[in-house]
């Protein structure tokens, strides 16, 4: 089945400590096709919704006095369909970025990836964007626990559980991760969804890509070089840290 990648955003307006009373967003998908996410609850969680039937909650990691919900986005797969991404709208650009999937097997939303983007300007000219990300392969449900939100919560300098190593990758120029994927290792483009269609071009890591559906493991990208040339060809889930799998 392929899937289609809808950027769904919500316009959330302040006025001073009260919020509009609720926002929804509309999903193509066949897991979640709705969500609510209701302020007058303190904005702590937001409603899933299948065919208008509540089928779960979950954090919506919004923070008081931190990160605030800027939108959603739908991803590709059932390994991740919903990225929450959270913006500090004061201190700079530090933008996090919370992946949620369902596990088939168990029945279970899990938190699959967190990963942030930063980024750090020496001058009017030059600048550094930072993109880092930790596998957590967490439960939904054991998050709506402040202690566990905040050992898989980043904040602008890493995560604050020493134990959890994120890997990062940095960039010379401005690089909006939101709604792309970076390449994490060496990889081969294909012609076809098939490993045996592989061409003699590849992406290294931290080149960036569009995806455009999935099929058989493999993702059809769209590529845009230095040169402002654009190349249509398929990519192997690894390399974007996206494959199917049975936790």
């Amino acid at each position: 089945m392929k899937f289609k990648l809808i950027l769904t955003t919500f316009l959330m307006i302040f006025f001073g400590n009260s919020y509009a009373e609720k926002v929804t967003f509309n999903i193509d998908h066949n897991v979640v096709n709705r969500a609510k996410f209701d302020t007058e609850n303190k904005r702590d969680s937001i409603e899933l919704y299948q065919n208008n039937k509540l089928i779960t909650k979950i954090p919506s990691f919004d923070e008081d006095g931190g990160n605030r919900v800027k939108n959603i986005l739908t991803r590709y797969d059932e390994n991740n369909i919903l990225r929450v991404i959270t913006r500090f709208p004061d201190r700079g650009h530090f933008k996090i970025y919370y992946d949620i999937g369902f596990n088939k097997n168990r029945n279970l939303f899990m938190l699959n990836k967190v990963s942030f983007e930063i980024q750090e300007w020496s001058s009017q000219t030059d600048v550094s964007t930072i993109y880092c990300y930790h596998q957590i392969n967490q439960e939904l449900n054991e998050l709506m626990n402040d202690d566990w939100f905040h050992k898989i919560r980043p904040t602008y300098y890493g995560w604050e559980d020493g134990t959890v190593k994120g890997n990062c990758i940095v960039s010379n120029k401005v690089v909006n991760y939101e709604n792309s994927y970076n390449i994490i290792m060496k990889s081969p483009l294909f012609n076809k969804p098939d490993i045996n269609n592989m061409t003699n071009m590849y992406l290294i890591k931290g080149d960036i890509v569009d995806l455009v559906r999935s099929k058989n493991n493999f993702y059809e990208i769209n590529y845009t070089t230095k040169k402002n040339k654009i190349i249509k060809k398929w990519l192997h889930c690894s390399a974007i840290d996206a494959c199917i799998s049975d936790y």
